[in-house]
């Protein structure tokens, strides 16, 4: 590594966690900065980067902000996904306490029932923010302190003859940053749209949350004048016991894989790893879900017929095939060619650009 590529690597690193408008008045002040030192002291390149520091905490200072949660490496995608799945609970409780407020509704629409679908309403949406809050940020936090865990490596070489003095140097290291440590600066084409993972830890925190302490809204409802007639749940709700830490275990391989995308911001080897073995999982769990659980309520169909006063469906209709093993094979189809969609682009982005 030259003293170019040097610089580089460590602007890019100290750029990259300070907000974007920021980015290119400090990165030119770096530039400037670590130029004057090595024209006015003379010092190498390795050496004035050395004491300029780690640069998580130059970026650190940089904000202006002084504590974190999990550690500087790591704090500021902590506290964004943390924001993420906040807003994906939100959305989720919101969505739960609006059916939740009116099916709890009973009798003529007057004051009273006005009163019992708010009372409802918020009962539903505190229930499922808290409880959901509770799991999803403690789902985060275990993702992001197991990074952080990672991250120490303590190598100790085996000597015939060594000094309290060499053990001293030996764990000082262990949290001394060098420029030598800094990683490369990505290509273009290998960085990882970060609206991307957004999207996807909002999606999987929403569909987790639902699936955790609402199954029962997934469902066709029939209302009349006043209440609701009837109801036909998507889901076996009857075994929903079994089928629930399966499908969230699920979702938490993908969460897994989200996070690290946007922490990381770019392919690389840890990306791809990541990519197949939470792909792997989910499509194994899919597997067992959707051939070896009852998923669906077998009685979707029958139900919807019921509802809407049919006989039969038109001959096109796909609910004609409800029951049959047609509706799981094709999701889980599905499931399959995208995941080893985002398997294979992890695995050609890395070993293109990475």
């Amino acid at each position: 590594m030259n003293e170019k590529d040097m610089i580089e690597r460590y602007i890019y690193e100290v750029t990259r966690r300070v907000p974007q408008k920021t980015r290119e008045e400090i990165r030119l002040e770096l530039e400037t900065l670590i130029e004057d030192m090595r024209a006015e002291e003379e010092f190498t390149v390795e050496e004035i980067l050395q004491k300029l520091g780690n640069p998580a905490e130059l970026a650190k200072g940089y904000r202006g902000d002084n504590n974190y949660l999990i550690g500087p490496e790591y704090y500021d995608n902590y506290t964004w996904v943390i924001k993420i799945a906040l807003i994906g609970i939100a959305i989720s409780a919101v969505v739960s306490a609006i059916v939740q407020g009116f099916t709890g509704i009973e009798g003529t629409i007057s004051v009273s029932t006005w009163i019992e679908f708010f009372t409802n309403f918020f009962s539903e949406f505190f229930t499922t923010a808290i409880n959901g809050t509770y799991s999803v940020v403690g789902f985060v936090t275990i993702i992001f302190a197991i990074m952080e865990w990672q991250k120490v490596k303590v190598s100790i070489k085996p000597e015939a003859n060594w000094t309290v003095k060499e053990l001293n140097k030996n764990v000082a290291s262990v949290k001394t940053w060098t420029p030598s440590s800094l990683p490369p600066v990505p290509d273009k084409r290998a960085v990882i749209s970060r609206s991307d993972s957004v999207v996807s830890i909002i999606f999987i925190t929403v569909f987790a949350a639902l699936f955790l302490f609402a199954p029962q809204l997934f469902a066709v409802f029939q209302f009349d004048e006043n209440n609701i007639k009837s109801i036909a749940y998507i889901f076996n709700l009857n075994d929903w016991n079994r089928i629930a830490p399966l499908l969230i275990f699920s979702l938490f391989a993908g969460l897994v894989d989200g996070i690290i995308r946007l922490v990381t911001g770019y392919y690389c080897k840890v990306v791809m790893y990541s990519s197949i073995i939470c792909n792997a999982i989910q499509m194994a769990c899919a597997v067992i879900l959707l051939k070896f659980f009852q998923f669906w309520n077998p009685d979707f169909a029958v139900q919807l017929k019921k509802i809407f006063g049919v006989n039969k469906f038109s001959d096109g209709d796909l609910l004609n095939y409800w029951g049959i093993g047609y509706f799981s094979n094709l999701l889980l189809t599905g499931i399959c060619i995208i995941s080893c969609i985002e398997i294979g682009v992890a695995i050609y982005k890395t070993l293109k650009y990475s």
